[in-house]
């Protein structure tokens, strides 16, 4: 009984505590129409959910590793390199050119951190996404 108690405590104190890890934020990307040769961009988003916002104060980054065959302009963007660094949203471009059609896959990493007015999650996620190419 005493063990179902403590548990019953614990699941409590659990349930209360904030969102993590994607529940206090979404990442969205937007791949486009690319042609082989030609210079194509890729947007990936961060959106804050809630009371939580986007800490312009944390260097954010994204990392991003191109398959063979592909040449991105950027691998490693911070903070200074996002299109849109604020409160509301954080929003990088990656600009690529493949030497040739098919589908492409790119993995990555995007650091950033969200925040309510009385704590912080700073946050590596992954990211991947493919891109066909004609």
């Amino acid at each position: 009984m005493k063990h179902l108690a403590r548990a019953a405590a614990l699941l409590l104190a659990a349930a209360s505590l904030p969102a993590l890890a994607g529940g206090d934020y979404e990442v969205s990307i937007v791949t486009p129409a690319a042609k082989a040769n030609e210079r194509a961009v890729v947007r990936v988003a961060l959106t804050p959910k809630g009371a939580f916002h986007v800490n312009t104060d944390y260097p954010a980054s994204l990392k991003v590793a191109a398959p063979a065959g592909v040449k991105v302009e950027k691998e490693a963007q911070t903070k200074a390199d996002a299109k849109k660094f604020e409160k509301q949203a954080l929003e990088f471009e990656v600009a690529f050119v493949s030497g040739e059609a098919g589908k492409k896959s790119f993995t990555g990493e995007l650091r950033f951190a969200v925040c309510t007015e009385t704590m912080c999650n700073p946050t590596k996620e992954k990211v991947a996404f493919d891109v066909e190419v004609k």
